[in-house]
């Protein structure tokens, strides 16, 4: 298959969507050739030869729109036979006419748990939706074809990478005093993350005389952001987690594993749903995780290994207080039985979330027309 990839953003640094990169280079080992149509184009070193790019841009609706349609055009004038896009239903929408008169397969791949016009109008033009898990495509219909996720369990294998210098580097918070840690959080700083449960916890657990310190990886990204992080920022302050809590902003994806490597655990109060691939992150890095996530606790109940102990991965939405006791809980485990849980976590993330087997799959399935197997 000559493969025409969709998405937003193809570039190996950037804070949100470098994964994409990764996604490509499995992509294209899979198929003959991959051509990526992406509205903003970065660094690309890491591609292989059979994988091109056209950069549409963001300005200009009416012009975006016909660039994507040329792009299109030329594509499958050029022999592409397969099309598959990446979290905007639009691009599917859009897209439909030129695939269709190809005779191309035309699949989408989406994981969030909201449902819109656009989206069903996407599910009606294409052959078939890739999603992460039951909870990551809230529409039933035959079109729904459940995958897992795509990690690269050898990126986040921080026990076997050299860390960069900088805040928190090295060791993280191990031998921070009694019941103490290095918390993480990764995400872009708005009210769909929650960043005030997840501050009202620290806030917790420090009064409980527990050395806990919090480092948050991500920025703002829409129209309103800057305020809100004003708004968490002095919530830092009110809380008297000044010295406890500290803002990365916006991470490159190359350096994501020197967070985990340099954390004790994970955690999360976003409120998103569906399986957060961050998540599987933490899992693959070896780091026991607290999350609000509704999809994460049938995620580890279905895997025998895992289920005894799901619970203590898992706090209800918005419960500072319940999430402190999670986090108190792992920080208080044996060491040698944290050891053991969080191998079974990266061994979970290497056996079903695998990036090459999943883009392997999609390929594959595009190919057939099909599900797949």
């Amino acid at each position: 298959m000559n493969l025409i990839f969709v998405t937003q953003v193809l570039d190996r640094e950037d804070a949100v969507l470098g994964f994409v990169s990764r996604w490509v280079r499995g992509l294209a080992g899979a198929a003959a050739r991959v051509r990526v149509l992406a509205l903003e184009v970065g660094e690309t070193s890491d591609l292989p030869d059979n994988v091109d790019w056209v950069e549409l841009g963001r300005s200009g609706a009416v012009g975006r729109y016909l660039r994507y349609r040329g792009a299109l055009r030329r594509s499958f004038a050029e022999g592409f036979d397969g099309l598959l896009t990446h979290m905007v239903p639009r691009y599917s929408t859009l897209a439909a006419g030129w695939a269709r008169a190809a005779g191309a397969p035309h699949y989408l791949w989406y994981t969030h748990k909201g449902v819109d016009g656009r989206l069903l109008r996407a599910i009606e033009r294409v052959d078939g939706v890739f999603t992460a898990s039951e909870e990551s495509l809230r529409v039933d219909t035959p079109k729904r074809i459940v995958t897992g996720h795509g990690i690269d369990a050898e990126h986040f294998d921080v026990e076997r990478r050299a860390f960069s210098d900088g805040p928190g580097a090295g060791a993280g918070g191990r031998g921070r005093g009694e019941g103490g840690g290095q918390l993480l959080s990764v995400g872009r700083l708005t009210p769909a993350k929650d960043p005030e449960c997840v501050l009202d916890a620290v806030a917790r657990l420090r009064t409980e005389g527990r050395d806990v310190e919090l480092t948050w990886a991500g920025g703002g990204l829409a129209a309103g952001d800057d305020a809100f992080a004003q708004r968490v920022r002095a919530l830092v302050e009110s809380l008297g987690l000044g010295g406890a809590v500290h803002f990365e902003g916006a991470v490159p994806y190359t350096r994501i594993p020197d967070l985990y490597g340099a954390s004790d655990l994970f955690v999360s109060a976003s409120r998103t749903g569906s399986v957060d691939k961050v998540l599987l992150e933490a899992m693959a890095a070896r780091r026991p995780l607290v999350s609000c996530n509704d999809s994460l606790s049938p995620l580890l109940e279905a895997d025998g290994d895992l289920a005894p102990w799901a619970s203590a991965c898992s706090f209800p939405e918005g419960d500072g207080e319940a999430l402190a006791r999670r986090v108190a809980g792992w920080l208080d485990l044996d060491p040698a039985e944290r050891g053991q849980r969080t191998e079974a976590l990266r061994a979970h993330v290497q056996r079903d979330h695998d990036v090459d087997r999943l883009m392997e799959r999609l390929v594959r399935t595009m190919s057939a027309g099909g599900a797949g197997a």
